[in-house]
């Protein structure tokens, strides 16, 4: 499950996903980043997630995370900034990134054999490489 961390004006959401590990399913299987509703017989997609150079956002369809944790684990995360003000700051940021942090946490649990087949096919294919 994601965690959330606010620190003044800014928020950190660390995903439980590897950087590289979703950079990884963009490569092999970006299908597999995105969470689908059916509409009319047709898979629609409704939420993703990515990687980007940039900073990273949040919105309600998705997620692109700027860069990894620098604590060894490389955990996706991205920090913004939030508007300062009165009122229960966790209930503004529940009600600023919510659905998409909910939306992350199936992600999280749908994602890791996905990466785990994806290895385990590379490695299979490195495997079934000689050198001569």
């Amino acid at each position: 499950m994601a965690k959330i961390t606010i620190l003044g004006d800014a928020v950190v959401v660390k995903s439980t996903l590897k950087f590289e590990d979703i950079k990884l399913v963009e490569k092999s299987r970006p299908k597999e980043l995105f969470l689908y509703e059916e509409e009319n017989g047709r898979k629609l997609p409704v939420f993703g997630i990515g990687t980007t150079d940039g900073k990273g956002h949040i919105s309600e369809s998705g997620i692109t995370f700027g860069g990894a944790t620098r604590d060894g684990e490389g955990l996706a995360q991205i920090t913004m900034g939030i508007p300062s003000g009165e009122g229960d700051v966790k209930k503004l940021v529940a009600e600023l990134i919510g659905y998409p942090v909910t939306q992350l946490n199936k992600m999280e649990a749908s994602l890791p054999p996905v990466i785990e087949e994806i290895k385990a096919e590379k490695q299979a294919m490195l495997d079934g490489i000689e050198l001569i």
